[in-house]
């Protein structure tokens, strides 16, 4: 006798079909500033949110850039950015804080001092001059994430294998809290 088994639908994937948003994201800045003499890491994204659900509906979108992990390490949540909204049929545009780049790279003008020992040097990090990892956007009702969407598979993974960095990260004096108006693409 064979037994097939299948597996039973999440409560969160019953709850889908009733009123979750459609959810888009795209990057729509990313790359290097320079500000006031100072090299920045920027990145900003548009989320497309499509709700037919019953006016009045309360979401809560939460978007988390990360950060590359030195040496290898695992990324970090480098800034979280939280807001609500009702019915919200609509873009809105994610500005990450701007990293700034170590002052050690070279802007073309002076040289580099020579060398006083003779040491190995050392292989650069790839987190110092592009220390971004991307971002990871989530729509909550009701405290259940209906949505959820990263900028890569491994960004996903992480989300799925350590929701508690993303708990974290809500949760941190660091968090911004955001009005939908003023982040709402016109």
């Amino acid at each position: 006798m064979i037994t097939i088994v299948t597996p039973l639908p999440t409560a969160t994937a019953a709850q889908l079909a009733a009123h979750a948003p459609s959810l888009s994201v795209h990057e729509s800045c990313y790359g290097t500033a320079t500000r006031e003499g100072h090299r920045e890491s920027i990145q900003g994204i548009e989320i497309r949110i499509v709700s037919r659900n019953d006016p009045g509906s309360i979401y809560q979108v939460q978007c988390f850039f990360l950060r590359r992990g030195k040496y290898g390490a695992p990324p970090t949540v480098d800034d979280t950015v939280l807001f609500d909204t009702t019915d919200p049929h609509g873009t809105y545009r994610v500005m990450a804080k701007p990293i700034t780049l170590s002052s050690s790279t070279s802007t073309g003008t002076g040289s580099k001092k020579p060398s006083k020992s003779s040491s190995p040097s050392k292989t650069p990090d790839p987190s110092s001059e592009h220390p971004r990892e991307g971002f990871l956007v989530r729509i909550l009702h009701n405290g259940i994430v209906l949505r959820e969407h990263g900028s890569s598979h491994s960004i996903e993974h992480l989300a799925q294998e350590d929701p508690e960095l993303f708990t974290k990260a809500t949760e941190s004096k660091k968090a911004r809290h955001m009005e939908a108006s003023s982040l709402l693409v016109h």
